[in-house]
């Protein structure tokens, strides 16, 4: 895979101060990135990553894979296999008539158009995935004419793109676009799919490079190192050209048009995106776990020093000193001072069996000064986790936490524990990141003074249990 090229801030005009300034209001809003990546020129200018994150793992982008799967019916689009007024009943005629009069009659009416705008006329997204996703999506009830109004899907809409490409083609989007546009950018990730057809709305995980390449792409107005991999027209229409306008918020085909002149960008839940800024030649991508209010802070810190256009130089000071910050600026909010943890071993027991919290009926913790495990025991003394730690580092564990709030799923992941102590006793966090998704998970074990119970919190929540040592 070709990486991007990479240059000092100053030499593509940009103050590196500015950078710094953005990574201090990151850390003192309390915002939670997992990586950050800024382009200009079509040089990597600033690119870091929060511990335990680093940039080799991928990390899902949810819908931003939305505004992959358009770009792919542009591609198509060019091709000649289909247009925006194309009908969906078109497409599927074969499962339209096998529904025969167990349709809405609305939709024969819905065009491609539609389900890029996400105009269907259908106001739910209640989707229970099986082997009949296209005959459930086609005798669906449509509550309004197609086009005449906006309602977000969560999956429906880009599934059914998918799943045009694979009707008209023969392959899944995924491999459609391999030769097409994964290639072609150096994109190694894969992408999910069910019942034959690539999900489309979700289900790939990217690289922060991978990400960043597809905005440049787009910024680039599709074309790659002299080969257009879809057409100028389509990028302009997709990503610059008003489709549809819900209260205020206006969007292309599954790409978000920012109120601020000229810059667009592909987005995903809890904070996944690749924004576009053609006016000042610039991409920004981001991986974290936030609802969005990084953006503000990207528009007031550095969109105005992106604008500033100075003059090419050589401040090798300026730049040693934002590559300074980045490194410690960009650690998730532990503290990587805490006390040692405290030397003492105790199997402890729920003491209320009848409201069992996650299933967790009994917990042991043995604790040295630089070590510390933590097994943790549900239903009848089976092993739902065992955790180990470092004091004041990040630990690898292999062994996820299951039935304890993470739904069975293994996943890698890195472990910091935290002992505190105050006027009520001893206070140990457990922060688990699963650190190729955005998740982490956190267990507040909270201990009498003498240490012969404690109280046990998972996460925010606010129920707590009582456990005796044994």
């Amino acid at each position: 895979m070709k990486n991007l090229s990479r240059s000092a801030p100053e030499k593509q005009g940009v103050k590196s101060q500015a950078i710094i300034n953005f990574l201090n209001a990151v850390k003192e809003n309390n915002q939670e990135l997992h990586s950050f990546m800024l382009l200009k020129n079509g040089y990597v200018i600033s690119e870091c990553w929060w511990e335990p994150y680093a940039p080799q793992y991928r990390h899902p982008v949810y819908s931003l894979a939305k505004s992959i799967t358009s770009t792919g019916i542009g591609v198509a689009v060019d091709e000649g296999l289909l247009t925006v007024d194309t009908l969906v009943a078109d497409i599927f005629k074969k499962e339209m008539d096998e529904l025969g009069d167990h349709i809405d009659e609305k939709i024969r009416k819905m065009t491609i158009k539609h389900l890029l705008t996400m105009t269907t006329g259908m106001e739910y997204d209640d989707w229970s995935w099986g082997n009949n996703n296209i005959k459930n999506f086609l005798s669906s009830h449509i509550k309004n004419e197609p086009g005449s109004k906006f309602y977000y899907h969560s999956f429906l809409a880009a599934y059914m793109e998918s799943a045009a490409i694979t009707r008209l083609t023969g392959q899944t989007m995924f491999d459609y676009l391999k030769p097409r546009l994964f290639e072609p950018l150096g994109i190694e990730a894969g992408w999910g799919d069910i019942d034959g057809v690539t999900f489309g709305c979700n289900y790939i995980d990217m690289t922060t490079e991978e990400i960043a390449k597809f905005g440049q792409l787009c910024l680039q107005k599709g074309n790659w190192n002299g080969r257009q991999l879809v057409s100028e027209k389509w990028i302009e229409e997709a990503t610059t050209r008003k489709q549809v306008d819900n209260r205020g918020d206006v969007f292309g085909y599954h790409f978000g048009i920012c109120k601020l002149d000229g810059v667009y960008n592909a987005g995903g839940w809890r904070g996944q995106y690749s924004i576009v800024m053609p006016n000042e030649n610039s991409v920004i991508a981001v991986t974290s776990n936030t609802e969005g209010q990084v953006l503000d802070l990207i528009w007031d810190i550095l969109l105005p020093a992106l604008r500033e256009n100075n003059m090419p130089n050589d401040d090798i000071a300026g730049y040693e000193k934002m590559k300074k910050a980045q490194k410690n600026l960009t650690h998730l909010n532990v503290n990587e001072h805490a006390e040692p943890f405290p030397k003492f071993s105790g199997e402890y027991k729920i003491t209320d069996e009848k409201n069992v919290y996650h299933g967790v009926k009994k917990i042991y913790i043995e604790s040295m000064a630089d070590e510390c495990v933590l097994a943790i025991h549900y239903k009848n003394s089976e092993i739902a986790g065992l955790l180990r730690m470092k004091n004041n580092e990040w630990f690898e564990n292999t062994s996820a936490i299951h039935g304890f709030g993470y739904n069975g799923g293994c996943y890698r992941n890195k472990t910091f524990g935290e002992w505190k102590t105050d006027s009520n006793g001893d206070i140990f966090t457990v922060t688990h990141w699963h650190y190729e998704n955005h998740e982490k998970n956190t267990i507040k074990i909270r201990f009498s003074g003498d240490k012969l119970k404690f109280t046990l919190q998972f996460d925010d929540e606010a129920i707590s249990e009582m456990y005796a040592k044994i």
